[in-house]
Formats: C-alpha cells, sequence, structure tokens
C-alpha cells in the first residue's frame, strides 16, 4: 500500500505523529513526507480503551470484554481491517488501496518502532479530507445511494458503534456528497446486544434498497467472507462466525422482500438497554427448537426457518398500515 510507504518516509524525515483529541483509544495522524498533511492514521492494540496503556484514562477491562459487548479488549486493529477486507467492490475484485462497495478507507495490520525501544502493532487507515463528519451537519441533504452503502456495511457486520461522528462528509466532485465509514473496532462481536445505527434516524433509511444495492447483497456470502478472513490471518471466533452468517442471512432475506434499511436495522437494535431485538428473539426461538449439540449448520437451517417466519409476518403487518 503507498499509505504505508508515505508513512515510512514521513516518520524517516523527522515528523512525528500527533495524537487525536478525539475518540476513547490511543488515535495518531501520521505525517506524509513533507510534514504538511496527514496520509494515514494509526490506532495502536495496546492504547486501545480498557487495554493496559490506554491514554484516554479508561479502567483496565476485568473479564476480557471490550467497551461494547460481545467484543474482546486487543482486537479493535483486527476488525478495522476485517471491515476493509470484507468490504467488496461490487465486480468483486479488490486492487491495492482500492475501496469497496461502501467505501471503507484502505487498512492495514502494520507493526512499528516506538521510540526505538520496542514495537507497536495496530491497524493503519488511510487518512481522508473531509468536510467533517455526519455530526456536523443534519442528513437531509445526504445521498440515498450513499447512506444504503453505510448502512449494508454495518448491517452485515452487526456494528456496535455507527454514530455520526465516525461518518465523515466528502465531496465527490463540486456538488455531491460523499458519506466514508470509519472507526470499525466494534463491528464482527460475538453478540448482538450492541448494535447500534446512527442512520435509522435518517429519512434516506426508509428508501427500499436500490437495484445496484439489492444486486450487491445478492452478492453476499459469509463462509468466503469467514475463508478471506482467514487468508488473511484472522480466524474469526466461532460466536463471531455465527454473527457474520446471521446478519448476512438477514440483510440478504429482507432485501429480497423488499424491506428498507430502516425495516432490517431496527431489527438488529434494542429499542431499550433490557429490551432483546428482533435478531436476538429470532436466535433465542431457534436455539429453543434444537437439540443440544446441534451442529452449526443445522443451528443456522433453523435460524432460517425462523427469521423467515417472523419477516414474513412483518411483511403482513407492514402491508397492513399501508
Amino acid at each position: 500500500m503507498e499509505m504505508i510507504g508515505a508513512t515510512m518516509a514521513g516518520l524517516d524525515n523527522g515528523h512525528l505523529p500527533l495524537m487525536s483529541t478525539e475518540g476513547s483509544g490511543g488515535v495518531y495522524f501520521m505525517p506524509d513526507p513533507s510534514g504538511q498533511r496527514n496520509v494515514a492514521v494509526f490506532k495502536p492494540i495496546d492504547e486501545e480503551p480498557m487495554v493496559e496503556n490506554n491514554p484516554k484514562g479508561f479502567p483496565l477491562s476485568v473479564d476480557g470484554e471490550g467497551l461494547k459487548r460481545g467484543t474482546r479488549v486487543g482486537e479493535g486493529a483486527l476488525r478495522e481491517v476485517a471491515a476493509y477486507v470484507l468490504d467488496h467492490p461490487v465486480d468483486g475484485l479488490k486492487s491495492c488501496d482500492a475501496t469497496g462497495f461502501s467505501g471503507v478507507p484502505p487498512t492495514a495490520l502494520v507493526r512499528c518502532c516506538h521510540l526505538r525501544k520496542g514495537f507497536k502493532i495496530g491497524s493503519l487507515q488511510m487518512f481522508v479530507e473531509n468536510h467533517g463528519s455526519c455530526e456536523d451537519m443534519g442528513p437531509r441533504d445526504f445521498p440515498v445511494q450513499e447512506v444504503q452503502k453505510i448502512a449494508v456495511l454495518d448491517i452485515r457486520l452487526a456494528n456496535a458503534d455507527r454514530h455520526g461522528g465516525n461518518v465523515l462528509v466528502c465531496r465527490d466532485g463540486e456538488d455531491d456528497l460523499k458519506l466514508v465509514p470509519i472507526d470499525h473496532g466494534y463491528c464482527l462481536p460475538e453478540k448482538f446486544e450492541d448494535c447500534t445505527f446512527e442512520w435509522l434516524y435518517w429519512p434516506q433509511s426508509r428508501e427500499p434498497f436500490s437495484d445496484e444495492t439489492t444486486s450487491y447483497i445478492e452478492s453476499l456470502d459469509a463462509d468466503k467472507d469467514i475463508a478471506l478472513l482467514k487468508f488473511y490471518g484472522w480466524n474469526l471466533p466461532p460466536q463471531c462466525a455465527r454473527v457474520l452468517h446471521i446478519s448476512t442471512m438477514l440483510l440478504k432475506k429482507g432485501a429480497q422482500r423488499g424491506l428498507t434499511p430502516y425495516d432490517v436495522g431496527s431489527i438488529m437494535c434494542r429499542k431499550t438497554v433490557k429490551r432483546e431485538s428482533g435478531i436476538e428473539v429470532i436466535i433465542d426461538e431457534a436455539e429453543d427448537a434444537v437439540l443440544p449439540g446441534t451442529s452449526e449448520d443445522t443451528f443456522l437451517e433453523a435460524v432460517s426457518e425462523v427469521m423467515d417466519r417472523h419477516l414474513d409476518d412483518m411483511m403482513s403487518k407492514l402491508k397492513q398500515n399501508k
């Protein structure tokens, strides 16, 4: 990746990283060789929230669970890279430094020398020039397709931390707005408890998936995604693999029925902290329907059957309310 070479050249020229004042972990802007602009963003594993060297004062995790339920401390960098790896282009072929359907910036797992005393490992993501984040402006002018590409990514990866501050607003030409998703350290969790999607409150999420988006969703394959992550060095834990299978299943079944991003996303997010989401209810029913020791394939078949029933009921209610 060009950004790695540019980052190394910047360090060789004596341009030191600049820590961001935002975020819950150590986040560093890496200058280019001239020192005049940022070329990448580095997030060290040992400075993630609830890890020993976190600079923001978070307490250490007592049981290994991360800041979001279903995540593990020290795995944020892996998830950042996984989000980029799984953001497939429409044609399915990703070249070096290219972005995929949802526009996750190129991201790599790197090791760098730290004060000549050792090494730090973390994620390095290409810096994206922007005009602020979605927190800085109302969603009225966001293109529907741009919102849909964020929604597709968050649903399939069961993102537990999508808020307006981690969607950058950029310009694609003079007039067109482009949304760029960043900060994916809490995607691919072990369970669905903390799924959070800011875009549920944007009017564009209630528009039907476009033909382009529907075609892309049809091409997704969770088994191939898990194999791809393994190829890149991350053997996805079984519970995380289950979440990816189920979220991908829900996205595909929802799109096939003509449901909107809002409809599908609402199934994944809790309305209150203690009230289970729709997807959690589906999983509970599937677990009750199978015998202990059932294979994962058989369990996922049960999930599929229960999900079909819930989605069909949802479709009937939607038709009655029209």
